[in-house]
This record gives C-alpha cells, sequence and structure tokens, in this order.
C-alpha cells in the first residue's frame, strides 16, 4: 500500500517537472506596435511587429511579408524552409538561419528566421535590406521614426503613348536591353509578351481614338501588353530599338485620303523644302525641378519633401523628350540649393526655347479637399484666390532660403523688371496642353490654366510656365505623388503637352 502511495508521488513529481520544463521552454511572442505599409500610393496594410521571446530584434510575420508583397508561400516543414514566391522569383528562407538563398546565392540578413508555434518569422531589418527588394524589384523606404513604409513596385515594361494632330497615335513600350518579345496582331488586338521583365498591373483608357485602352499585366514571370482597338482598319508601322518598340498607328481610310492628297500636290520650290526641313528642328527645353538643396519645399503628412519629387518628374520628363530627339537640360540633377534667379538665366544663357519649372502645389492645412493640377503663366496680377495663395508660397522661398550677394541683388533687378509681354500668349497656349495632357492620363482634377507673378518666370526670355502636378498637403495625393507610376503618367502628359504646342506652332 505504501509503494503504492510512493509510485503516485513519484508520477505526480515526474508531471510537475514536464509541465516546468514545457512551460519554461514556450517561447514568448510579444506584439509590440503595428507599421502603416502603403503599396504604390493605394494598398495601405498594417503591419505587426513582434518580439520574440529574449531576441533583441524586432521580427514581422513572413505572412504579412508576403501580403505587402503580394508573393505566395510554399512551407516545407520536412526541410524547415519556406519558399516565398514574387512575381517570376524565388527567394528561400530557412529556419533559424540568418541568410536566405535567391539564385543559388546565399544573402546574410540582421538575425535567425525564426519558426514558433508554426509561425515563421523574419527581421523586420529585411525591409531595408537592398539585395531583397533588388530581386522584388521594388523601391521600399522604412521611416522608422513614423511607424511608416513606402513601398513602390519599380516597373521594367514601361508605356507612354501620344496622339498628334493627324490622329495618329504613337506608342512607345521600353523595356530592359535585349529583351526577347513576341509580337501578335489579331482582328482588333495588338498583344505584345516581354520574357523575364516585371510589371504591377495597370490600364490606360483613351478616349476618342482608334484604341480604347492599354492594359499592363505580370504573367508567369513575364509581362503581358494588350492594345485594344476600336476598329480593324488600321496601319501599324513598328521601330525597333535595344530597349524599346515604337508603335505608330493610324486609320486607313485618313491614310488613303492622305495619299490622294499628297498625289495631287507637287512641291517645287526647293526654298520651301529647306524651310520645311529647318522647321523641323527639334528646340531646346529647359526643365526646372522646384526647390532642393536646404530648401525642402512643401512637405506632406508623411514626411514627403517637394524637392525629391520635382527632380523624380523632372528627370522622367528628360529621358521622355531626349527619345523624341529634342533637347533638353535641367536647372539641378542632385539636391542642390539654386536661387530663383539664376534658374532664368540658366535658360537664357543657353538660349532655351522652353522653361517649364515642376512643382507641388499645398494647402495651409493637411486636408483630402485640395487635390488636382494647375497650370500657370507669368502675370503681374493673379488669376484667382488661389493663384494668391499659391505665388505666395513659391515666392516666400527667396525670403526664407536665398541670401542674395551683390551679384545676385543686382540680377534679380535685371531680371525682376523683365516681364516679357512677347511670350505671354505662347506661354499661355503652353499652359493649356500641358494641363490637358496631364489630366488625360491621371485623370486628376484639373484646376485649370492660371496666372501669377511667380519670380521664378520672371526675366525668361521665352514661353515658360509653372506646372503644379498635386497637392503634397492632401496626403492621398502625396501618396500618389511618392508612386513611380503616376510620377511617369505626370512626366508623359508633360511631355506631350510640349510635343503638341510644337505641332501646332509649325
Amino acid at each position: 500500500m505504501k509503494i503504492n502511495k510512493v509510485k503516485k508521488v513519484l508520477v505526480l513529481i515526474c508531471l510537475l517537472l514536464n509541465f516546468v520544463v514545457i512551460s519554461s521552454s514556450k517561447t514568448d511572442i510579444k506584439f509590440i506596435t503595428a507599421v502603416q505599409v502603403i503599396v504604390n500610393a493605394q494598398k495601405i496594410i498594417e503591419l505587426p511587429v513582434y518580439k520574440i521571446d529574449k531576441t533583441e530584434e524586432k521580427y514581422i510575420s513572413i505572412k504579412d511579408l508576403a501580403k505587402i508583397f503580394s508573393a505566395t508561400l510554399t512551407y516545407y516543414h520536412v526541410g524547415k524552409y519556406v519558399s516565398f514566391n514574387c512575381r517570376g522569383e524565388r527567394i528561400y528562407f530557412f529556419y533559424n538561419k540568418n541568410f536566405f538563398i535567391h539564385s543559388k546565392q546565399r544573402i546574410q540578413l540582421s538575425a535567425n528566421v525564426l519558426n514558433v508555434h508554426n509561425r515563421t518569422f523574419v527581421p523586420i531589418t529585411i525591409l531595408n535590406n537592398t539585395t531583397f527588394t533588388n530581386i522584388l524589384n521594388a523601391t521600399v523606404e522604412f521611416r522608422q521614426n513614423e511607424n511608416l513604409v513606402m513601398v513602390n513596385w519599380i516597373d521594367t515594361v514601361v508605356v507612354s503613348y501620344y496622339i498628334n494632330n493627324n490622329d495618329v497615335i504613337r506608342i512607345e513600350i521600353r523595356y530592359l536591353k535585349n529583351t526577347q518579345y513576341d509580337y501578335n496582331l489579331d482582328d482588333r488586338k495588338i498583344t505584345l509578351t516581354f520574357f523575364n521583365n516585371k510589371v504591377s498591373p495597370k490600364e490606360y483608357r483613351i478616349e476618342h481614338s482608334i484604341i480604347s485602352k492599354i492594359k499592363l499585366y505580370p504573367e508567369n514571370g513575364n509581362v503581358r501588353t494588350e492594345i485594344l482597338l476600336n476598329n480593324s482598319f488600321v496601319q501599324i508601322k513598328k521601330e525597333e530599338f535595344k530597349d524599346r518598340i515604337v508603335l505608330f498607328i493610324e486609320e486607313q481610310s485618313r491614310l488613303a485620303e492622305q495619299r490622294k492628297v499628297y498625289k495631287d500636290k507637287e512641291v517645287t520650290n526647293t526654298a520651301q523644302n529647306l524651310s520645311l526641313k529647318s522647321n523641323n528642328k527639334k528646340p531646346l527645353v529647359v526643365i526646372d525641378p522646384g526647390h532642393g538643396g536646404e530648401d525642402p519645399g512643401a512637405i506632406g503628412k508623411y514626411g514627403t519633401k517637394e524637392k525629391h519629387i520635382n527632380l523624380a518628374i523632372a528627370k522622367i520628363i528628360k529621358e521622355e523628350l531626349l527619345s523624341e530627339d529634342y533637347k533638353v537640360l535641367l536647372t539641378r540633377e542632385d539636391d542642390i540649393s539654386l536661387a530663383l534667379v539664376e534658374r532664368t538665366k540658366f535658360a537664357n544663357d543657353n538660349n532655351a526655347d522652353l522653361f517649364i519649372s515642376i512643382h507641388c502645389n499645398a494647402s495651409k492645412k493637411q486636408t483630402n479637399t485640395d487635390h488636382g493640377v494647375e497650370v500657370y503663366f507669368l502675370s503681374e496680377k493673379a488669376s484667382d484666390e488661389d493663384a494668391v495663395a499659391t505665388e505666395k508660397l513659391e515666392n516666400e522661398v527667396v525670403l526664407k532660403y536665398e541670401r542674395p550677394t551683390e551679384e545676385l541683388n543686382k540680377l534679380q533687378k535685371i531680371l525682376w523688371s523683365m516681364i516679357v509681354t512677347d511670350y505671354i500668349n505662347e506661354s499661355s497656349r503652353l499652359c493649356s496642353y500641358i494641363g490637358t495632357e496631364i489630366t488625360a492620363r491621371t485623370k486628376q482634377q484639373y484646376r485649370g490654366v492660371k496666372q501669377a507673378g511667380f519670380y521664378v518666370l520672371r526675366g525668361a526670355q521665352m514661353p515658360a510656365v509653372l506646372v503644379e502636378v498635386g497637392f503634397i498637403s492632401n496626403p492621398d495625393e502625396e501618396l500618389k505623388l511618392n508612386s513611380l507610376d503616376f510620377q511617369r503618367l505626370v512626366a508623359n502628359g508633360i511631355a506631350a503637352g510640349i510635343k503638341k504646342y510644337y505641332e501646332n506652332n509649325k
């Protein structure tokens, strides 16, 4: 009897010891905070952040990481690893290892990957791992102080389009150099598949044209582009380069009419021919990214600085125009300070044909009410109250950030006294083309062509305009302005507006 009691006591002791061991070995997962993740300026995801056991490292769930990058996961519990599949790329994370593998390459992590209670966690510092983000073809900005992550896909296939006065559509598709692609023409659809390229899904609708829409989307690690036609009676001319294709699409009926006109019309005047050739000379356009250096411009709710957006858009405009054989100069190529008077002086000294200053608008308060595109030309009197406010905002830079030297003061007196009225009408027309082309692509509210006394436009001895591409003070538009896709649409619109201006000036 006593022996049985002893056995029972020993069994209880063993059970208690097992419980203590199990309890002590149980890994503690502690929620710390949630980070806001903004993907492509639209999708907002709550990203929980954890501390696991006694580690100092902060962790995120691999499921949440997959949600951010639209990836799929495959778990291999026997092999103790996870396959992270994103847009044709496969990355392997191994339990209790401080690296991941991609294309047989081992890439170091700041801490071990952990699998706890059948949940896999990776260190949050992976968001700052440039190798990881480059593999996924994305830019990631992790603002730890603001608990904010900005993610933007980098597309390797980019489409821009332009409709000239004769209703000929020019579509340019840029891609990685020496990309292999497949081209197909059905009854009412042009399909191009670019192999081993990446893109986030997008669609451009084109109104009042022989094309109804252009679609791009990823498919099995490739990019599929579809150009949908409104009718099948078109002629397509295709030009190929190492890094792009250019398609010229026009209706056959209009072509027949043109041939008849050209057949009946004989040009015998050699001097006239030479004159026409000289008119086709491409102009020099100076693009001015507003603000820069110690002058950030307006700052949005999420900490976006206007100067960075202006420069990003200006560089894309330059790329667009250079591909059309325009001559292009930027007043600044980097994040440097530049006095307002030096900007138009730069354009004048280089005998520029056009001067375009790029800016983001801002209201006094960060609200969702003010939004849209405005395009300005120079005038001593602002066109309305909003124009007065914008003029004040942009001109305050002179007093706040610029430290005038004696030389700059002399230059200011000369340039600021010059209101070049000869170019006001041309500037107004240029504004109209640019505003129309931007909003056709971005679908923003078009706030119209306005006039104001911007210092940055004074003294410009050529048509000069200032483009307010959106309100950085509006959190929704700030997110759009951060998106590379949106920046490209804006830049494409400005470039198309410039082209239309010159077409109508022939």
